[in-house]
């Protein structure tokens, strides 16, 4: 027995760990002529199950009466057999000749495995792909779009089951795609109706975020754990579902990314909290604009106030998104990491006593920042928020508390938002 030959016996015996699937996958992946062994291995592997379970119930259920009824136990068998034949038949041919792809869009692409046009709007039959460098965006004949950023390399099962091994996706399922699988290394995502990313890049873990919706995640062990709207995890290779502290987002390109950077391309490095629950800081490269969100779970914005409008100097700051169901929790802990050079803003709503780590490490701007939920926009009654300021020209972690005093938290709690500037790009505040 070969290597191969070892590997495709413990595969239909469940017995693969880790390694010896990707040693497996990559194997597959090289050569047809293997690729068609296994598949006729597990023919052969079905049609003896199929017998065996045929044999049994026809020997519990039949008494002996002699060559008929070995006849007709025979002719049952070959049934099973060949129902078992023309199913994994059809899925050999499906196999080899891959699933329809419409290219929406792809910039800078180099595509180094699987046939592919890279021109919007062109077709193609793709079982395997893998991109090199570039971005590149999918559309299956459900509609369910996929934005892969390189390097990335996929597996297309059928229109509803793609499997990533490595990289970064975006998946939206739109309309009909409810239910679509993605099987990442560590996990199974199920669709619930909804716009999700996973994230194959680190070795040895998954993250899962859900943009908009909800999903299902299950695990090789079983486990089904929900995630929805706002929510995120980090699953590792032995399956176990760890915390997700953030999502890092770009508002000019729609790239997302987790973990900390220290990259450049934010002031704030890191955002992390002390709770127990799945909820993720979403952080925002220079997303402070007029009406952007203010939570990425809920549909209030920041906005102008009716009497001044949002300071000059305040947009364009980097934007961190908090969990809203953390308002009214007086054990919060939120600990903000940022780069040397950073003025690190609060916006604490105006008749709401400040709490006091943020009396005693911060200072009030003097200036004013309006939040709104859709009906108080239609209103055009913000809710008025002052914006107080602390710089940190070395950089570093500030912890910050819960939103007001801890005895006076309560349902109408409402929480503060987080930006940052570079301390040079904002007016010094008056003590």
């Amino acid at each position: 027995m070969n290597h191969f030959e070892h590997l495709t016996a413990r595969y239909y015996e469940n017995d693969l760990d880790a390694r010896e699937s990707g040693e497996l996958r990559d194997l597959l992946d090289g050569s047809p002529g293997l690729l068609r062994e296994f598949v006729i291995t597990g023919i052969r592997e079905e049609q003896l199950r199929a017998a065996l379970r045929s044999s049994c119930a026809l020997e519990d259920s039949l008494p002996f009466v002699g060559a008929r009824a070995r006849r007709s136990k025979l002719r049952i068998l070959w049934l099973a057999a060949a129902a078992v034949i023309a199913i994994a038949t059809a899925t050999w041919t499906y196999m080899t000749r891959g699933v329809e792809v419409e290219v929406i869009d792809s910039r800078h692409l180099r595509v180094s495995n699987g046939r592919l046009s890279p021109e919007a709007g062109s077709r193609s039959r793709v079982r395997d792909l893998t991109i090199a460098e570039g971005l590149l965006k999918l559309r299956l004949a459900n509609d369910v779009s996929i934005e892969l950023l390189a390097p990335a390399r996929l597996s297309f099962i059928d229109p509803m089951h793609v499997r990533i091994h490595s990289g970064k996706a975006t998946v939206d399922v739109g309309d009909h795609g409810k239910g679509f699988i993605l099987d990442a290394p560590q996990t199974r995502v199920v669709d619930l109706g909804t716009r999700f990313g996973v994230d194959a890049s680190a070795a040895g873990s998954t993250g899962v975020v859900v943009i908009e919706g909800s999903v299902e995640l299950h695990s090789k062990q079983g486990g089904v754990n929900h995630l929805a709207e706002g929510e995120g995890v980090v699953v590792n290779t032995s399956g176990t579902v760890g915390k997700l502290d953030q999502v890092r987002f770009d508002p000019h390109t729609g790239q997302w990314t987790t973990g900390a950077l220290d990259d450049g391309s934010s002031l704030i490095r890191s955002v992390r909290n002390n709770q127990k629950d799945q909820s993720v800081y979403h952080i925002v490269a220079g997303g402070l604009v007029d009406a952007v969100p203010a939570h990425h779970n809920r549909n209030a914005r920041w906005v102008s106030l009716p009497e001044r409008p949002i300071p000059a100097w305040l947009l364009g700051a980097d934007l961190v998104l908090p969990a809203h169901v953390h308002r009214d929790r007086a054990d919060l802990r939120v600990t903000v990491t940022v780069a040397p050079s950073t003025s690190l803003f609060v916006f604490q709503r105006r008749n709401q006593l400040p709490p006091p780590w943020l009396v005693e490490g911060f200072v009030p701007t003097g200036e004013r920042i309006g939040k709104v939920s859709i009906e108080q926009r239609r209103e055009n009654k913000p809710v008025s928020f002052d914006i107080w300021r602390r710089d940190m020209p070395k950089g570093g972690e500030v912890v910050l508390g819960p939103p007001a005093w801890p005895e006076s938290i309560g349902a109408g709690t409402i929480h503060y938002g987080i930006a940052a500037l570079p301390i040079e790009a904002a007016p010094r505040p008056n003590r």
